[in-house]
């Protein structure tokens, strides 16, 4: 199990399809969480990314804009529930978190809530 929020999104990065793929990149980000094998009825996914290339596509750079916490199969909880979440899974607290009433999450998994934190993943692929 990744110990920090941090280490958690750069195995679902190191691990993502490439985004030169969107589509499959899409999927992927839908599908798995950055839990991984430890998930429980709330998952955490990434929901939209900004992407940055340098040095002719040799350094990469994806920088979260939000991600979504869902609660698996589950109704929309009270805000509160996915603070407590996040804080006790991953010690973040952030400022903006939204639960979206009217669409469930990917493949009918379930009610949700956006939220931002920050987050930054790097690979430089001219040292691979």
């Amino acid at each position: 199990m990744a110990e920090s929020f941090q280490e958690a999104f750069a195995v679902l990065l190191q691990r993502a399809p490439s985004p030169l793929f969107p589509r499959a990149r899409q999927l992927y980000l839908r599908k798995y969480c950055l839990e991984g094998g430890q998930a429980g009825p709330l998952r955490t996914f990434l929901l939209e990314e900004e992407i940055a290339e340098r040095d002719g596509g040799m350094l990469l750079t994806v920088r979260a804009r939000r991600f979504a916490l869902v609660h698996w199969q589950g109704p929309q909880l009270d805000p509160q529930e996915y603070r407590a979440y996040l804080q006790g899974r991953w010690d973040l607290e952030p400022e903006q978190l939204q639960p979206v009433d009217d669409t469930p999450w990917f493949r009918q998994g379930g009610a949700w809530a956006w939220f931002r934190v920050e987050a930054v993943y790097a690979r430089d692929f001219s040292t691979s």
